[in-house]
């Protein structure tokens, strides 16, 4: 009898190959999400498991300063995350450590910046700091990288260009964040970048870059004074393009004048505009698509860079499918309206790759 009974390593060798089966199965069945997908419209009162902590309360942080918790960031491209609780810290913010850095800012609501209790603020000008990069509140020098529910200040004023952000980078995702200054709030200088249910409120050439492919998704731009929103600047016919889409374009609250007619939705830093990717369309170097324009934007629509360089030869700045009083007017002639948005999709501004990094939960409601 004992002959014919299967050994016990034969019994444990089948047994590890049904598991090794099954196994197989389960994972190719399961959808592959991207590293920092987060479960949108949930509160975040508390730090994930195994991120430094910032804190205002030296008995519930490890850090009471955004910089040194990244300072103490191992630079040895492992992925990190660090978790703000409630409060404003004044001060500036360098990041270069290598790796996938997260920073999450305490809120009872992800979905958007209105919820948001975590300020970092600073006050310096470009003049006063020696450039643009050098005056951000936020200087992400830096690829994959992730903001969640801050909002980021330069509260110099008018004056000088005085950065809330300065994005050097490639696969950056803000998500619900706000960024707030008056001229050149949000430097978008390199790599793609996608910024979702945000807001960004300035006056002049307050979105701007030269060699970054940006895309905005359902964020609200809000004009705190006269001038134009974008400033793009490529260095030539295919280095960089905005396209802002879904988002609404609007007065600031804290605008102490009527701005009606009175800003721009952009002009060209540089002579170029860059090609469209399938070449189909009128290059262009920034793009509103499906935008709601309030009655703030001028009935040109765009500018001139100034009235002694215009740097419109070479330039079209494109329009598709916006409503609002604000898309209403003939528009200047370097602008076009476009009759379809195939080539100004989050995949063809930010590559085919592009869903496995964004977080998708910020792409649409």
């Amino acid at each position: 009898m004992a002959a014919h009974r299967p050994s016990l390593i034969l019994i444990l060798a089948v047994l590890f190959a049904c598991g090794a089966l099954l196994t197989s199965h389960s994972v190719e069945a399961k959808p592959v999400q991207p590293k920092t997908a987060l479960r949108k419209r949930t509160a975040r009162n508390t730090a994930p498991a195994g991120a430094l902590v910032v804190s205002k309360s030296p008995s519930s942080g490890q850090f009471s300063t955004v910089q040194a918790a990244v300072n103490a960031l191992p630079n040895d491209g492992s992925e990190q995350t660090i978790f703000i609780e409630s409060g404003t810290y004044d001060e500036q913010v360098y990041i270069d450590r290598s790796g996938m850095l997260t920073i999450m800012g305490e809120t009872a609501d992800t979905s958007n910046y209105e919820s948001n209790v975590v300020t970092i603020s600073n006050s310096l000008s470009a003049t006063a700091a020696g450039s643009d990069d050098l005056s951000g509140t936020l200087r992400v020098h830096k690829d994959d990288f992730a903001l969640y529910n801050v909002n980021v200040k330069n509260t110099f004023g008018q004056g000088s260009q005085a950065l809330a952000l300065s994005a050097y980078g490639t696969n950056h995702g803000y998500y619900g964040s706000g960024f707030y200054s008056y001229q050149d709030t949000v430097l978008a200088e390199q790599g793609a970048q996608f910024y979702g249910y945000c807001y960004i409120e300035g006056a002049v050439d307050f979105i701007f870059g030269q060699h970054g492919f940006a895309f905005f998704q359902r964020t609200t731009i809000a004009s705190i004074g006269p001038g134009a929103i974008t400033a793009d600047g490529p260095a030539s016919k295919t280095d960089g393009l905005f396209v802002i889409n879904e988002s609404t374009i609007e007065q600031s609250s804290a605008a102490t004048e009527d701005l009606t007619g009175l800003v721009f939705l952009g002009r060209p830093w540089t002579e170029f505009a860059t090609a469209s990717p399938s070449s189909v369309f009128t290059p262009c170097s920034v793009a509103y698509t499906s935008c709601t324009l309030g009655s703030v934007i001028n009935s040109a629509g765009w500018e001139e860079w100034s009235s002694t360089e215009p740097n419109t030869e070479d330039v079209t700045f494109a329009e598709y499918d916006n409503g609002g009083p604000g898309s209403e007017g003939t528009r200047a002639s370097f602008a076009t309206k476009i009759t379809s948005n195939a080539d100004y999709t989050a995949a063809a501004v930010l590559g085919s790759d592009w869903t496995s990094w964004v977080d998708q939960g910020y792409v649409d409601q």
